[in-house]
């Protein structure tokens, strides 16, 4: 039961996270709007992949802070849904170009940021091994 509770408040912590990621004022068109949930999507791939290696290689957590932590709040903080929303939107509203990159760009992006995750958590581990 502890490792739901873990989920929820960290999917919470992720969610308000988020929100105030979405806040952030704009100087320019409302149509640019999607590159805030373009970067909440690209780092936490960065993020999740950080730390999964972190927390399996290099500083042993609980099962359920683990949970909390990439399950709950990353999956809190990410956002697929946004992202298909605000794509159709655009696309609907005449920038069809603008939604095929952003939809381009956010995978590519995401996956490689995923990648430097990753790579940077071994690389700490590589450091803290030797």
């Amino acid at each position: 039961m502890k490792k739901y509770f873990a989920v929820g408040i960290g999917g919470a912590a992720g969610a308000i996270v988020r929100h105030f990621v979405q806040l952030i004022p704009l100087p320019f068109d409302s149509v640019y709007r999607p590159l805030l949930t373009m970067l909440v999507n690209v780092s936490g791939s960065f993020l999740l992949g950080f730390f999964i290696i972190l927390f399996v290689k290099l500083v042993p957590v609980t099962a359920e802070l683990r949970l909390a932590v990439t399950t709950g709040f990353m999956g809190g903080y990410t956002t697929f849904s946004t992202l298909c929303k605000e794509s159709v939107l655009l696309l609907f509203s005449g920038h069809a170009i603008f939604s095929a990159l952003y939809v381009a760009f956010t995978v590519l992006l995401g996956l490689a940021a995923a990648w430097l995750g990753i790579h940077t958590a071994k690389r700490l581990e590589r450091r803290h091994a030797s």
